[in-house]
């Protein structure tokens, strides 16, 4: 092999690698992937405020939105990879923040519409769909902290 044909594998393993890198960032907050979270959020935290039955249906429909797309988009991806425990803190932060955003919906629907404590049109609602809202707004967010990880572990190995 002379150091043209060397250089040459050099720059497609380079060059492989940041589109790989760019394959995993894309779809891990890619914009169907998102909303079917986002609803799987909007329903669990909707359902807070109803009757028993339909709380427990629809929580368990919500968290099984928001679990199942994430077990079907990994087992579908073109690119597997495990994710470094700096992504799982970030993730779990995010969730924290979403959480923290329907609970200040939550206050301000009682606050500002004097909405009702349980049924339909309850405080839930409203902060259920202000959590949706911004987890949508925030995916570019989330995509630029996702790529810096991503580069960040590549120049780790």
């Amino acid at each position: 092999m002379n150091p043209h044909d060397a250089q040459s594998s050099l720059e497609d393993i380079r060059r492989l690698q940041e589109t790989t890198k760019n394959e995993i960032v894309r779809r891990s907050f890619a914009m169907p992937r998102v909303i079917i979270v986002a609803l799987g959020l909007f329903v669990t935290f909707a359902s807070i405020d109803l009757e028993t039955p339909w709380r427990l249906i629809g929580g368990a429909l919500g968290l099984f939105l928001y679990v199942a797309v994430g077990i079907v988009y990994e087992y579908r991806a073109s690119v597997q990879r495990q994710p470094t425990i700096q992504e799982v803190l970030y993730h779990g932060a995010v969730l924290i923040g979403i959480c923290m955003i329907f609970g200040v919906g939550r206050t301000l629907a009682f606050a500002l519409l004097d909405a009702p404590a349980h049924g339909l049109m309850s405080q839930a609602m409203f902060g259920a769909i202000l959590a949706s809202l911004a987890y949508v707004a925030t995916a570019p967010v989330n995509r630029l902290v996702m790529r810096s990880f991503v580069q960040q572990g590549g120049r780790r190995s």
